[in-house]
């Protein structure tokens, strides 16, 4: 599902660099909010068709009620996780757009690995459920998501105010 909504963040990387490039700032944010929406929505619209669908999707891969039951337990998390993805996936696409590719990487690096495993050693330690070991993505990309978006907003201030 992940690989579904990255046309929009090639996209949102292409459009930024090349409205950056022609000095149009307001479509360099049109650009950052449409391929934030679009993605949102797809993310969305498929995490919502999988939640609908997900015994008969995954009845592609097992027919145990059991194995599909658990299936289901991760698909009723994940379906909408994948939407809030694209605030971590396309800030650091938009921020690829401006020229700025390492400190998005660390941030993901942190969000998306050191903090996972953190959660492992905390909030799954403790609670010890399946459950919560799934929520963790929804977390680490909220988290990300919210971090890489701050760091695009003042790096983009940073570098029109240059301009």
């Amino acid at each position: 599902m992940i690989n579904s909504v990255f046309s929009f963040y090639t996209a949102c990387a292409s459009f930024i660099g090349q409205n950056w490039s022609a000095g149009n700032k307001k479509r360099m944010l049109k650009s950052y909010r449409v391929s934030l929406i679009y993605a949102f929505i797809f993310g969305a619209i498929l995490g919502g068709l999988l939640l609908v669908f997900g015994p008969q999707f995954l009845s592609l891969f097992a027919t145990e009620p059991t194995v599909i039951d658990a299936g289901m337990q991760r698909i009723r998390i994940m379906a909408f996780s994948y939407a809030f993805s694209c605030f971590m996936d396309g800030s650091i696409a938009a921020s690829r757009g401006i020229g700025k590719s390492i400190p998005p990487t660390i941030i993901v690096i942190l969000g998306s690995c050191v903090f996972r495993i953190v959660w492992i050693y905390t909030v799954f330690a403790h609670f010890q459920t399946i459950s919560s070991l799934y929520l963790l993505y929804i977390f680490s990309w909220g988290i990300t998501g919210l971090a890489e978006t701050l760091f695009f907003v003042v790096s983009f201030k940073k570098i029109w105010a240059e301009k």
